[in-house]
């Protein structure tokens, strides 16, 4: 999965142009839209990898009834960070598998080495804190991200209620408050940042869980999936207010990239 700091900047991202209506929520719960923001990514392995998997149109037609019927504006705020999560993820996820999979290429014809695919994840990620975010605001996240007692408590209640069934994930209450309590983003150190061309900003050819061809960059994909993004946080809205049911056309892929 990717990391941290770029789906923090990308679902901050989001908020500068986002409706009255969204803009609304996250001020609200802001810390609870970053929590979001992050998924499941600093959950076990086991965890994070099932919720990717999770079919979205259930994920989110589930989540969105519940939000409707329980009236959670925290709950709501939790899940258009997720779903920020999972917009960038379904691109960018195949994206990186792969680039593991057939190397990173140095820059000017530099020869493709072959990286784990953990190395590629930190060196995007260390692009986007330089090029992007900005040192300052990455470190503001790190150690720790300061989130309510309360909020903590109905997210708690949101994934016992629904997320953990959702991706055949078992946790109970006191587990679940404590990882999400203590979660922790990191910057460690990419090695090979200015040689290895991890952003892709000399637009070689990827392919996606499809099997079709991509030049995409990951400046280009942090730009270009904002509509995207937009788009699927306007029907998010719109099936939890008004209990609608999903347009399964916005949610055909997961969050691998896979189509369902």
């Amino acid at each position: 999965m990717a990391r941290h700091c770029i789906h923090y900047y990308f679902s901050q991202k989001l908020t500068e142009n986002a409706s009255y209506a969204l803009s609304a929520i996250f001020k609200l719960y802001p810390d609870a839209y970053l929590l979001g923001s992050l998924g499941a990514d600093l959950f076990p392995t086991e965890h994070k990898a099932r919720l990717a998997a999770a079919d979205p149109i259930q994920l989110f037609g589930v989540t969105a009834r519940h939000i409707f019927t329980s009236g959670s504006k925290c709950k709501l705020s939790y899940m258009l960070g997720l779903l920020s999560h999972y917009a960038l993820d379904r691109i960018l996820n195949p994206y990186l598998s792969y680039f593991a999979a057939n190397g990173v290429a140095g820059y000017f014809g530099g020869k493709v080495e072959t990286i784990s695919r953990e190395e590629i994840e930190i060196g995007v990620d260390r692009h986007v804190v330089r090029d992007y975010l900005g040192m300052e605001k990455a470190l503001s996240i790190v150690g720790g991200l300061g989130t309510r007692k309360q909020v903590l408590e109905e997210i708690t209640d949101l994934y016992g209620s629904v997320l953990n069934d959702l991706s055949d994930i078992y946790l109970n209450g006191h587990k679940t408050y404590a990882m999400l309590e203590h979660v922790c983003p990191d910057i460690p150190l990419a090695e090979g940042l200015g040689r290895l061309d991890y952003m892709n900003r000399e637009n070689r050819e990827w392919k996606n869980a499809q099997g079709e061809k991509r030049t995409l960059s990951v400046d280009e994909i942090l730009t270009n999936e904002r509509e995207t993004a937009y788009a699927l946080l306007e029907e998010y809205m719109a099936m939890a207010r008004s209990d609608k049911a999903p347009d399964e056309s916005k949610f055909a892929v997961n969050g691998l990239g896979e189509t369902i």
